[in-house]
């Protein structure tokens, strides 16, 4: 029976992910989660210490690892995990504390909301953000479009800006990144790694964090519309074609579910969804709307097929975070949004009015699509309702220009936001 030379180093990396799930499902047990982030830390260190004890395997291990050192040395997360590990083993425990970070998020882009961070015991000072905010336009926008989002984290002193669970699961990543790359290395396969729920995630998901350790911080996080004080959702569903219903979406859209949801394989993203914007005029033309619905792509594939419903002016700003998360979670590089939106100018004397409240507003059928290596390109068609018909006017492409909804996307990515989108406002 076969045995991968490099067992021990795959055994401990997944010993490490699962000591990081323990240490989440504690997450509100502070000893409990104490001696789970710990282990964790622990965990991590070892896996390079069994890497090189596999040295006399490699063809010249030396040459090859100086470069991972180098980038770890580099690495101001990486060289903390090593000093935590130390102090740990030969001093006691880190010094961890509970904090409730309060953000009011109000646009699509991160750190422009008011923010306030409060040890965990002081529940009431979340609300102080919002006794505060100013009565000006600023304010009445956080007013009428902000959301409360509360969320409850631990942080250790000497690494202020992290909380640790998420500081442990980008450790994770870059070691998964090593090890990947140690098996390339000896001409091995890349080995699967079980995530979450027994899902197995093949070669390429080792490219950083997996899947189940993206967007942990909604599981322990409370949402309030700013409008009306009422605790807040975030959904997205993904989307199934039932094959079953086949000739029955033929006959109401007149296309194949082929034509409605075209295989990108083998074309460009542009491409795509160029071809999926033609078939979205067609659903439009036959129910009169058109969904939310977003398309992530990985190296010409269609990895996720998501709807959203948007039932608050502000929950926009928390779908484009979620986005986000989602282009982390699935290792999409491109993503195509399809709606229905408002159209306006914009108007510099009212610099927070959307364009659903200006009153010379328009309506369009719109794709935008983010590429991780190329621009924003856009596919709209003006709404033209004459009661309860509606027809579209002629497709227009654009290439470039601010797509604020996209921002998280580009951060997922490690893109910088131009400075242009922030010019112009979120």
């Amino acid at each position: 029976m076969y045995e991968c030379p490099l067992a021990a180093v795959d055994q401990r990396l997944a010993d490490l992910h699962r000591h990081w799930h323990i240490a989440e499902a504690a997450y509100f047990d502070p000893d409990a989660f104490r001696v789970g982030i710990q282990t964790a830390i622990q965990t991590a260190r070892t896996v390079t210490f069994i890497l090189q004890a596999q040295k006399a395997i490699f063809p010249d291990f030396d040459e090859w690892y100086s470069g991972w050192q180098d980038r770890f040395r580099a690495d101001t997360l990486m060289r903390w995990m090593v000093n935590a590990r130390n102090r740990i083993e030969k001093q006691g425990d880190l010094e961890t504390h509970s904090w409730v970070r309060a953000e009011i998020v109000a646009s699509h882009l991160s750190g422009e909301g008011p923010r306030i961070d409060a040890p965990a015991e002081l529940f009431d000072a979340p609300w102080k953000i919002v006794r505060a905010i100013p009565r000006d336009a600023l304010g009445e926008h956080l007013r009428n479009k902000g959301t409360l989002r509360i969320e409850r984290r631990w942080v250790e002193n000497t690494l202020p800006d992290w909380e640790l669970l998420d500081a442990v699961a980008t450790t994770y990543g870059r070691l998964a990144e090593l090890v990947a790359d140690a098996h390339g290395a000896l001409g091995l396969t890349e080995p699967e790694t079980v995530g979450e729920g027994e899902t197995v995630f093949g070669p390429g998901f080792r490219e950083g964090r997996l899947p189940c350790m993206v967007g942990h911080a909604d599981r322990r996080a409370k949402l309030f519309g700013l409008l009306d004080g009422r605790p807040l959702t975030i959904t997205t569903s993904t989307v199934k074609v039932d094959i079953s219903k086949r000739a029955e979406l033929e006959a109401h859209y007149g296309m194949t579910p082929k034509e409605m949801f075209p295989k990108p394989k083998g074309a460009s993203a542009e491409e795509f969804a160029e071809a999926t914007f033609e078939a979205a005029r067609k659903v439009f033309l036959k129910d009169g709307y058109h969904a939310h619905i977003n398309f992530l792509l990985k190296k010409g594939v269609l990895v996720q097929l998501a709807e959203s419903r948007i039932d608050d002016p502000g929950q926009k700003y928390l779908l484009s975070k979620k986005l986000g998360d989602h282009v982390r979670l699935s290792g999409a590089d491109a993503v195509l949004l399809i709606d229905e939106i408002w159209t306006a100018p914009f108007d510099p004397a009212f610099p927070y009015r959307g364009a659903a409240e200006a009153p010379n507003r328009g309506e369009a059928l719109a794709a935008s699509l983010a590429q991780r290596d190329g621009d924003i390109v856009r596919w709209t068609a003006q709404i033209h309702r004459d009661g309860d018909k509606v027809t579209l006017g002629k497709t227009r492409r654009e290439r470039g220009g601010a797509a604020f909804h996209f921002a998280h996307v580009y951060e997922a990515w490690g893109k910088e936001i131009p400075a242009a989108w922030r010019a112009t406002g979120a």
